[in-house]
């Protein structure tokens, strides 16, 4: 049979990203390298290295396991090690087919740990009543008067905070760090309108995913209201959720919890009650499960969805979101995500 071994297309893909990570290239990181090395080179080749890359079929990924378990050096693998083991091969694969060295299907298993903690999403009914809410009187109406300006500027921020932290799945540390100067309103040429947001390179995971991030038209419109309203800090230097001092906020975390409480107290026309505090679980909502929302939102509720592009603008791994959230796939880039 023609064509290269499994260890020559692993040995290849190493050596391109090694080079491409001593140039400098985004997304080429020092423990991705470090990971392929150690784990893909030292267990993949002696597992199926003597393989053509035509011969690998699903079954050796859903095999691996059963081997790597009674194959190891220092102390046997961890689940995640195998899951991390079995997406970094699949990677490898995606290059060697992308260089035409294997013709064969994308390889489609997913590597489930039996331990496996779901990131905690906003129900679609939770996530409509809490912006029912803060539209209300009742979310600004606040202080003795009703007409506390320093607590109705902070909550009108929170609600958009909320509402781009909803439609771009940026971390909170990422969001943190925007300034005026990183947003950038656009339309596509359907007219349909979106947010680039430039992703700070302070955050510690700079080097990873892309460094502008696609926010959906409710992102857009959230941030355009905001600087519509606001009547401090609205220079390109300035951050975009701050106090009126200009200092950043470090979190939003009490105020959210206040944000939540009134959502689950508040009754619309229907008078149905509904807890926004907590998931099905009873795990506590926090500002993180925004971002859970928006990847589980675009996964569930968008047609086609990408799970390379939901990866690359929330800067996580295609494993993450396979072992937490989903096995979709599909194509395209922003019109997938606005």
């Amino acid at each position: 049979i023609r064509g290269k071994s499994v260890a020559q297309g692993i040995n290849l893909f190493i050596k391109e990203y090694e080079e491409r990570f001593k140039e400098g290239w985004d997304r080429y990181t020092k423990g991705m390298l470090r990971v392929y090395k150690k784990h893909v080179l030292n267990y993949w080749v002696p597992y199926v290295g003597d393989l053509k890359l035509s011969q690998l079929r699903e079954r050796h990924f859903r095999e691996y396991e059963n081997w790597r378990r009674g194959n190891w050096r220092k102390n046997p693998p961890s689940e995640r090690t195998i899951q991390l083991e079995i997406s970094s091969m699949k990677s490898v694969m995606r290059w060697c087919r992308q260089e035409g060295f294997y013709s064969g299907e994308p390889i489609s298993y997913v590597y489930r740990m039996r331990n496996n903690n779901r990131r905690s999403a906003f129900s679609i009914q939770q996530y409509r009543r809490i912006v029912t809410y803060l539209r209300t009187n009742e979310w600004l109406e606040v202080g003795k008067h009703n007409n506390d300006s320093r607590i109705i500027r902070h909550r009108m921020m929170l609600r958009e905070y909320f509402l781009f932290a909803c439609n771009i799945g940026m971390r909170i540390g990422e969001m943190r760090e925007i300034r005026w100067r990183d947003v950038t309103f656009a339309q596509t040429e359907e007219g349909k309108k979106y947010v680039r947001v430039r992703a700070s390179q302070k955050t510690k995971l700079k080097s990873r995913g892309a460094t502008e991030r696609i926010g959906r038209a409710t992102a857009a419109r959230a941030l355009e209201r905001l600087r519509e309203t606001r009547i401090d800090n609205c220079d390109p230097n300035d951050f975009v959720f701050c106090n009126p001092d200009g200092k950043q906020i470090g979190e939003f975390r009490e105020g959210f919890n206040t944000m939540l409480k009134g959502a689950s107290s508040y009754l619309p026309k229907n008078g149905q009650v509904l807890d926004c505090e907590f998931d099905t679980d009873g795990v506590k909502f926090t500002p993180y499960c925004c971002r859970h929302t928006y990847i589980t939102y675009q996964i569930r509720y968008r047609k086609h969805s990408d799970i390379y592009a939901i990866a690359l603008n929330c800067a996580t791994s295609i494993s993450m979101i396979e072992q937490y959230y989903s096995d979709a796939r599909g194509e395209d880039f922003v019109e997938k995500l606005i």
